[in-house]
This record gives C-alpha cells, structure tokens and sequence, in this order.
C-alpha cells in the first residue's frame, strides 16, 4: 500500500511542478502561489513514505545499496544549497566550512546518503532553530571523512539523547517543533552510517543551547 501512495504522490508531484513551469501554458499569480504550496506539501508526504519504506525495509533487512565511489564533498554542498531557501524563509544563514585541497571520495550508496543523511541532518536543524547560523563543517583526517552538522536550535536533554537513533524516537518538545516529524529519520540515518562502515553520534550542552551532529566515514581509496 506505501508502494501505492508514493506512487501516487508522485503524479500529483509532477503535475504540480509542471503546473508552476507553465507547461500548460500562463496562470494566474494566485494560482501559482497555490499550486506552490501544494508541490511543497507534496513533497513532505513523498519524503514521509519513503522514509516509513526504507524504515520498514532496514528492519525486515530486505534494504540494498548501491555502492560506488562519489564525491562527498559535492553532494553536501549540493544538498546544502537546495535547502538555502528554507533557512533563508526562516531568517536563517548557512555557513559551510570545507577545505578543497582534499579529496572527499566515498565508497557507498550516494542517493541514500544524500536524502537520508545529508539532507536530514541539515533540514533537522532548520526545523529546530529559530534563529542563527547553521553550520556545517567537513574535513578529511587522514582515511577519515568528518562531516558535521552545527545549529543553536532547541537542544538536546540527556534523557531525550537517550532516544536519539532509535525507531520512532521523539523528544519531549520536538513533535510540537516538527509536528510532521515520523521519528524514523535519525533512525534511518544511523543505519545507513553503520552500512557504509562508519559513525555518527550527536553532542550538546542540554535543552535550548543548540547542538552538533557529527558522521565519519572511511574515505574510499578509489
């Protein structure tokens, strides 16, 4: 049934976005306005069921990668830039740190790292940050690739790091902060990290004093 509604969701997609590309020709600016806004919710239902599919496929162990070498460095400035729009609508800046005199090759499955990882861990931080910087850091150390995500949002407790990675995890006050939030996204995140043989973990100071979610992955020889 999942397989269905993405389907599905994914026609509406199409013809939303062909809509405001005037591929049926000029319409009018309010409709325009409308038809924008149902593409964007659109979207957050095609990302909510393929998050519940990959959710379901990593704990029946039916998920598959497809592993090749790609540039990491790439996809976190293109992942970075698409989301500027939305930090941007938030009064939010991104800033990126990334060294270019290193090579950021990584052996592994780049459209599942790009959307379950990348994106995530930076629109995560958009959602629960009212106001700031966003900062995102990625260095090579030696035959390690550290990508990190930065935000001065609403923190972390203790007790709800306890929940972080886990399936269906919710901290206490982040389900009235992203009220569309699966609890699967973290979850997903972690177990595509463990696949490609690396690690991620989250650090901060406690409620309200923002927080840091770090990744390392073994950088391919490719």
């Amino acid at each position: 049934m999942s397989h269905e509604v993405k389907g599905y969701l994914a026609k509406s997609e199409a013809g939303f976005a062909s809509i405001i590309e005037g591929d049926y020709g000029a319409i009018p600016e309010r409709l325009k306005g409308m038809a924008t806004a149902a593409l964007a919710d659109v979207r957050k239902g095609v990302r909510t069921v393929i998050e519940i599919l990959d959710a379901s496929n990593l704990k029946k162990g039916t998920i598959s990668y497809k592993k090749q070498a790609f540039d990491f460095r790439k996809a976190v400035i293109e992942v970075a830039r698409h989301l500027e729009l939305a930090a941007r609508e938030k009064g939010l800046a991104i800033q990126m740190a990334i060294a270019e005199n290193d090579v950021y090759a990584l052996n592994g499955d780049e459209e599942k790292i790009r959307q379950h990882l990348i994106r995530n861990l930076i629109d995560n931080a958009i959602k629960y940050t009212p106001a700031g910087t966003i900062k995102i850091d990625l260095v090579r150390k030696g035959p390690v690739l550290r990508f990190s995500v930065e935000d001065h949002g609403v923190g972390i407790t203790p007790e709800d790091m306890q929940l972080l990675f886990t399936e269906g995890g919710h901290g206490k006050d982040s389900i009235k902060v992203n009220v569309h939030s699966t609890g699967y996204g973290l979850f997903i995140a972690k177990e595509i990290v463990d696949a490609h043989g690396g690690k991620i973990w989250a650090e901060s100071e406690g409620e309200g004093k923002g927080a840091r979610f770090i990744v390392e992955f073994p950088a391919s020889l490719a």
